[in-house]
């Protein structure tokens, strides 16, 4: 799980929450809720229940939602078997288990997207 070089789970959006806006984390976040905006975290898990639309800045990102927009992470996306991914992916890897779908456009690079900011 590429959740495990975090020490904790810093931020959690429950299933009956609705964000719409600009959010902005240097830590995890799970969204279990739905968001509409733009997401930018250091490594995102969508849960079963969770639901982005719009567009997404990290480190790695694991699907087992929906997301419908703009993925651009500089180490993985995994969509697993239940997730669902609609729109473009920028990545140096990608991960589809059996059973997850994607739908849209897929760039990977050779190596990470984005230099380390300080």
């Amino acid at each position: 799980m590429i959740l495990k070089k975090q020490q904790k789970m810093e931020t959690v959006i429950g299933s009956e929450t609705y964000i719409k806006g600009e959010i902005t984390s240097n830590s995890s976040i799970r969204i279990d809720g739905t968001v509409e905006g733009i997401l930018k975290a250091d490594w995102i898990s969508v849960g079963d229940s969770g639901k982005i639309i719009g567009n997404i800045t990290c480190r790695g990102i694991i699907v087992g939602g929906s997301v419908n927009g703009t993925i651009n992470a500089s180490e993985i996306i995994t969509i697993t078997h239940k997730g669902s991914v609609t729109g473009e992916i920028f990545t140096v890897k990608i991960s589809i288990e059996e059973g997850g779908k994607f739908e849209g456009k897929s760039c990977i690079q050779l190596s990470a997207l984005f230099p380390e900011e300080k």
